[in-house]
């Protein structure tokens, strides 16, 4: 009877560790950047991000700690060393209520003539929820880099068109003038559109051609002007 339970016991006691760490707070990382609050006012410091809760905190140089939601920010950023890049957040409408309007804090993923923005895809079940500490969402390269944690949107003309929807609602209104750029690109890259990143590589490059021929206009309407 005691071989029975041995195991039983080790399962139970390996469990609660596991529960345990989970439940454990994990430490705060901060990168060094900027928040800019509603009335334009930039704080310097500290900073991180938790995409859960969507809250910022800054730790300034005098060692206050502030935290602040979507509707009472503009703007933040930090330079991320992991990625080699300045990372850079907005607060835009909430495109999931559309009972009343509220503010959530969405990342500048890519930048152009369409901008890319993204979100941390919002968890269901109850069982994430009841394992999920909202400290393990504080923003981390196992985060950050993972494409499938997050839903994607174009900004357009005040709206956030959802790149799940990403022919009928970007590709055909808005991307088309460039249909044979794209379509060649698509074929010589061997690029699956069907795919999130596909499609935000398509994206990428149609926002390159779109800033090639503005400065072509541009070099050729300089060119032509009188002396």
């Amino acid at each position: 009877m005691k071989a029975f339970y041995k195991p039983i016991l080790i399962t139970i006691i390996v469990f609660f560790c596991v529960i345990s760490t989970q439940a454990s707070p994990p430490k705060i990382k901060w990168q060094a950047g900027q928040v800019m609050l509603l009335n334009k006012t930039v704080l310097e410091g500290n900073v991180s991000y938790n995409w859960l809760a969507e809250m910022v905190m800054i730790c300034q140089s005098d060692g206050r700690v502030s935290t602040f939601s979507a509707d009472q920010v503009l703007q933040f950023g930090w330079f991320d060393y992991d990625q080699h890049k300045y990372r850079s957040f907005k607060s835009l409408p909430n495109v999931l209520r559309k009972d009343h309007i509220t503010y959530g804090f969405f990342e500048i993923y890519l930048d152009g003539s369409l901008t890319v923005v993204r979100r941390i895809r919002q968890s269901r079940g109850l069982l994430k929820r009841a394992f999920g500490h909202p400290e393990n969402y504080t923003d981390k390269p196992t985060i950050a880099q993972n494409h499938d944690h997050f839903d994607y949107f174009v900004q357009d003309a005040g709206q956030l068109l959802s790149v799940d929807r990403f022919y009928s609602d970007i590709y055909t209104p808005i991307m088309t003038t460039y249909d044979r750029e794209l379509r060649k690109y698509v074929v010589s890259h061997n690029l699956n559109d069907k795919t999130l990143l596909g499609r935000l590589v398509l994206i990428d490059h149609y926002n390159l051609l779109v800033y090639y021929e503005a400065k072509t206009a541009s070099a050729k309407s300089y060119g032509n002007a009188p002396n």
